[in-house]
């Protein structure tokens, strides 16, 4: 089938830093009604990957991270049947050949837009006859956001009208639920769909680190920093910046986030340089917000300006009738990644799905069918391949809720929270992991509370012992003579 232009539609994928090269590729792939997604760096490409499953890349030599190479070896480890088109500003035969080598479906000049165009188009043509896998025109739902319960429809209705505006958006839900895909979303949804959408994990990173990586950094500034370095912000400009567990940010970076969000300005770590920059923010959290305000751990200014709109992603036992929609569309994906062919998946097998409370949520479902791909290698999927991983991860899901805090009033927010992570640390088998999983904590967050834990019983035995010590000192040798 064709476009009201008469040109087959993709969903291409264009990787760039160059905003000008951006514009017009994005401006004409749009016009004969392809969908376009926009990435700056790797971690925006690795996401746009995974979640909306392109059709085709397009890789600006003058790559983020300065290797288009590394970033093409990195796609194609994950997309290995992806086409991709190298577009070069200064194409050597070097460059030509090496790009080929390493998987490239074409090598383009950038400045050509006749032959860049020419390409996507007959690699669309291509799949089509193939597969007939490309449809004309925007999708109807956001790419990577499948569901049909109603939970889903209301979600899918408050992206429709808090997309198209600027406003900041917090996003809350469990951990696994797929905040980052929502918004991705919101991105597509709004004017800013031909900016970059960037997105940054805050609990991934110390707070010395975050700060670097949220605003850049001068030469010089600190140990190791050979060279000026542009931060998320800065390559944001135009587009979109999504922050991602912004509840475990430390209380000096809550400070400079605000000053933007106040200002949109900032400066670079070492540097006196006020910067400039147009972006939205989309923030994220599993944490309870509000209680960190009463608890005092989060600023309510910066709460404020974060919490403009809030949507809720519902846990997937929330939608359990959208389970076999999610199944059609993760499977394909799964297998065409994994190199694997695809394996149907029984009746029972999915009526033991939607039995399942799936604490993990479609990152969890998405890993117990990656599985039964490997085991089965296009054989049918029955109940018995999925029930020993979904029986192990059920004791998980058996200790979601710890056991209930005596009620001690007066008792602080601390006191409190160290005991719903030692309970559940116990209840869980003294895992780490699973206590962060099961409370919706960053894994970083549970284990400096475990180490803090472990210090305040070494000092209280010290204390014991030194207690014991003077209450029973050594007998002297009047003692003895006596």
């Amino acid at each position: 089938m064709s476009s009201t232009t008469g040109v087959r539609t993709a969903h291409v994928l264009l990787v760039t830093a160059d905003e000008e090269f951006r514009r017009d590729v994005a401006g004409w792939l749009r016009a004969e009604d392809n969908t376009v997604s926009i990435a700056v760096d790797r971690d925006a490409m690795l996401a746009a990957l995974r979640a909306a499953r392109p059709d085709i890349l397009i890789l600006e030599m003058r790559a983020p991270a300065g290797n288009a190479f590394s970033l093409l070896e990195t796609a194609l480890r994950l997309r290995p049947s992806l086409p991709v088109v190298v577009a070069s500003g200064q194409p050597t035969v070097g460059e030509a050949v090496r790009a080929m080598q390493l998987g490239a479906k074409s090598y383009v000049t950038k400045g050509a837009a006749g032959e860049l165009r020419r390409t996507v188009r007959e690699i669309s043509d291509r799949i089509r006859s193939l597969d007939g896998s490309l449809v004309p025109g925007p999708p109807q739902a956001p790419r990577g956001l499948i569901g049909d319960s109603p939970v889903m429809r209301r979600l899918l209705e408050q992206i429709a009208l808090v997309g198209p505006t600027r406003t900041t958006v917090l996003l809350t839900g469990e951990t696994g639920t797929g905040k980052e895909r929502l918004a991705q979303a919101l991105h597509e949804a709004s004017p800013r769909r031909d900016g970059p959408f960037v997105a940054v994990n805050c609990a991934a990173l110390t707070e010395t680190l975050l700060e670097s990586e949220l605003f850049g950094h001068e030469k010089g500034s600190f140990s190791g920093a050979l060279a000026r370095r542009e931060g998320r912000f800065k390559l944001a400009d135009g587009g979109t910046l999504f922050l991602d567990e912004i509840g475990e940010i430390g209380a000096s970076i809550q400070v400079k986030l605000l000053r933007v969000l106040q200002q949109r300005q900032f400066e670079r770590v070492g540097g006196n340089e006020l910067l400039s920059v147009d972006v939205r923010i989309i923030a994220a959290t599993n944490r309870d917000l509000p209680q960190m305000l009463a608890a005092r751990t989060f600023r309510a200014d910066l709460y404020y300006r974060l919490n403009v709109m809030a949507l809720e992603v519902p846990p997937l036992r929330a939608r359990k009738e959208d389970l076999p929609l999610l199944v059609e569309h993760i499977l394909p994906r799964l297998a065409l990644e994994l190199g694997l062919p695809e394996s149907p998946v029984t009746d029972q097998a999915l009526r033991l799905l939607e039995e399942y409370d799936w604490p993990g949520n479609v990152r969890e479902l998405e890993n117990v069918l990656e599985r039964a791909l490997v085991l089965t290698r296009g054989q049918v999927i029955e109940a018995g391949v999925l029930l020993p991983q979904m029986k192990a991860v059920g004791s998980v899901s058996d200790a979601r809720t710890p056991p209930a805090a005596p009620a001690v009033p007066g008792a602080s927010f601390a006191e409190i929270e160290r005991y719903a992570i030692m309970a559940t640390y116990e209840a869980c088998g003294r895992s780490p992991t699973r206590t962060a999983e099961i409370l919706g904590l960053a894994p970083r967050t549970v284990h400096y509370r475990l180490r803090e834990y472990r210090g305040e019983i070494g000092r209280r035995q010290r204390g014991v012992l030194d207690g014991r010590t003077r209450a029973a000192p050594a007998p002297s040798k009047t003692d003895k003579a006596g």
